[in-house]
């Protein structure tokens, strides 16, 4: 039978002493029977902390410290980077500020002896330092504070036995659903994100409407404690070092969403006066990042992949990928040139949205041997560009998209983009023939090793022969084709053969580092022989299979890509003024089941 919380919280009294003694819901008198530590970090992780590390201490030399963001600096990691034997317990805090990050660092120094201390900022501490607790859930134990450990002791026994009660009716529930009631890891310090860290983040699109509510703007906070954050840095730095540890300082990443909060001048002087202090590595402001949303979990909150990034650079590890201009030591001889950079909000996009139809086509065949929807007849394809012309519609290269995103240039009234895939020989034999008649014109992706071949390399594997470097400069000196990056060796599938790359996804195992480096020598390769012997721009990249992720995007823009092109089928807005809408975008696949009069109707979102 489930117990009736209210009635018995109604009843309070020594009974309720009694239960918060044998029930410990925030660890203050040791949890010594039900040992559920990660379930009084929940309620109080100032508190239970305490109390877990003054039993345990002896298993850790080192503490990162910090508010809830700190949370995706991984102890593990910090352990692998340090090295020297540290060991590294978070003492994350949701709420946190500098007074509390100050009282904790200095109970910790005088009790538990650390070899390193890491302090984790974040803007919105610049707000609140708030000497007093607003509640139970955000005080800091007596032994940190100094208070009567008596009355500490008392207000935690007359505290509400609905806290004890609820407890023991969570420990019936957690046979259930393990991880609601396991929200902290009580042996590094850590949250829970088990569950986060399993979401879908590739399709921009699907991670913002699946969301949307968690990215709201969360309201301005004024710069308040500025000065007195500022002298608690100084403190605790001196403090640390007089005593012989080492000292460190990581200013956390921030979205564009929680930016909107500030005030930037504040931020700059904040920035001026923390680096009079102290150097600290600073992954905050607008990065390569802040725009990304599907690099946070929230708006104030950045994602474990973020933080292992944020360490990569850090500790200059190879085998991190870290996105370019993130990551920077700010020191008083740089920080003023860099807090103009990273505290001054980018221009504002159009709110303007262009819906943008693009075509894929792929090999064109009289008889294909093996008929499928990625073969289209010649006389359909021309059937199809007719069509379109017919229906007032005006073919576009990528280029005139990048340009109209960057306010240089408008689009026709009814722009279209026709795009063929691969580099068959039939898209120059039909294809081109047709599209230059016809006055159109359209963009091709090339694959580089397959490159004038009429037989796979593979002995009998089926091939359809592809077009030559000649035939493709003759293309491209007409006008009518431009070809882009469709790589040179990751249109691959390795369903069969773990060994093998899945287009152009890492593989098991991979490190990020060394799956960057992998995508980005195949890019610049086929980037190289494009450029080198047909003399055109390469700024868009056509996903093998249509397989990307949130790390290939990344990886793109880095190397100054423009678009990548997808095989998700239908329509995507792009925004004047935001480059970003240009990738992962949608496509309409033109295959031989679908009518030419359907594909009209198509381009128009019917």
């Amino acid at each position: 039978m489930a117990v009736n919380v209210h009635r018995l919280a109604r009843a309070g009294g020594a009974g309720g002493g009694r239960l918060q003694l044998r029930s410990g819901p925030v660890r203050v008198f040791g949890d010594k029977v039900l040992k559920w530590h990660s379930y009084d970090m929940v309620n109080n992780p100032r508190v239970a902390k305490i109390g877990y590390l003054d039993q345990y201490h002896d298993r850790y030399n080192s503490y990162i410290i910090g508010g809830s963001k700190s949370s995706s600096i991984s102890p593990t990691l910090l352990n692998k980077y340090y090295g020297d034997d540290a060991k590294f317990y978070s003492m994350l805090m949701y709420g946190g500020d500098f007074h509390d990050y100050e009282k904790t660092l200095v109970y910790i120094v005088d009790h538990y002896k650390p070899k390193n201390i890491v302090i984790h900022m974040s803007l919105q501490e610049i707000s609140h330092y708030n000497e007093t607790a607003t509640d139970f859930k955000q005080s800091l134990h007596a032994k940190v504070t100094g208070e009567s450990l008596f009355s500490f002791y008392l207000k935690y026994l007359k505290l509400n036995p609905s806290y004890g009660y609820t407890k023991l009716e969570g420990l019936a529930k957690r046979g259930i659903d393990p991880f609601e009631y396991s929200q902290f890891i009580p042996e590094t310090g850590v949250y829970n994100k088990v569950k986060r860290d399993a979401e879908k983040v590739d399709d921009l699109e699907a991670f913002m409407a699946a969301n949307k509510e968690a990215f709201a703007p969360f309201g301005k906070l004024e710069a308040t404690a500025l000065d007195k954050n500022v002298e608690a840095i100084k403190r605790m730095k001196e403090y640390t070092e007089s005593h012989g540890i080492t000292f460190r300082m990581i200013a956390g990443a921030t979205s564009e969403q929680e930016l909107k909060s500030y005030d930037m001048s504040a931020l700059k002087r904040y920035w001026a006066k923390i680096a009079n202090v102290t150097d600290f590595w600073d992954f905050s402001g607008y990065t390569n990042v802040s725009g990304d949303l599907r690099y946070f979990y929230d708006t104030m909150h950045y994602r474990n992949t973020l933080g292992a990034m944020m360490l990569g650079y850090i500790f200059k590890d190879p085998d991190v990928y870290v996105p370019k201009n993130f990551g920077h030591l700010t020191t008083k001889d740089n920080v003023a040139e860099y807090a103009e950079k990273i505290f001054t909000p980018p221009a504002a996009a159009s709110k303007t949205k262009l819906k943008m139809p693009i075509l894929v086509y792929h090999h064109i065949d009289e008889d294909p041997d093996e008929p499928g929807p990625l073969i289209t007849p010649p006389d359909k394809f021309r059937s199809d560009m007719a069509a379109v012309k017919a229906a007032g519609y005006t073919p576009v290269f990528m280029q005139d998209l990048i340009d109209y995103v960057d306010g240089k240039k408008e689009l026709p009234a009814k722009p279209v983009a026709i795009t063929l895939d691969d580099g068959y020989l039939s898209n120059y034999e039909y294809a081109y023939p047709i599209l230059k008649e016809l006055g159109m014109k359209a963009t091709i992706s090339m694959i580089g090793w397959s490159v004038g071949l009429t037989e796979h390399r593979v002995p009998g594997k089926p091939f359809y022969p592809h077009f030559t470097w000649q035939e493709a400069k003759e293309m491209v000196d007409s006008g009518v084709i431009d070809i882009q990056n469709h790589s040179v060796d990751m249109h691959e599938s390795g369903k069969d053969d773990p060994d093998v790359r899945i287009g152009v996804l890492s593989k098991d195992g991979e490190s990020t580092g060394a799956y960057g480096q992998a995508f980005i020598e195949d890019v610049r390769e086929m980037e190289s022989r494009i450029e080198s012997r047909l003399g055109n721009e390469v700024n868009v990249f056509t996903y093998p299979f249509g397989y990307y992720n949130h790390l290939s995007e990344q990886i793109l823009k880095d190397m100054g890509y423009r678009v990548t092109l997808t095989t998700k089928s239908g329509i995507s807005d792009i925004v004047r003024g935001d480059p970003r809408t240009l990738f992962g975008l949608k496509r309409i696949n033109a295959g031989p089941e679908v009518s030419s009069d359907a594909l009209v109707g198509k381009l128009a979102g019917k």
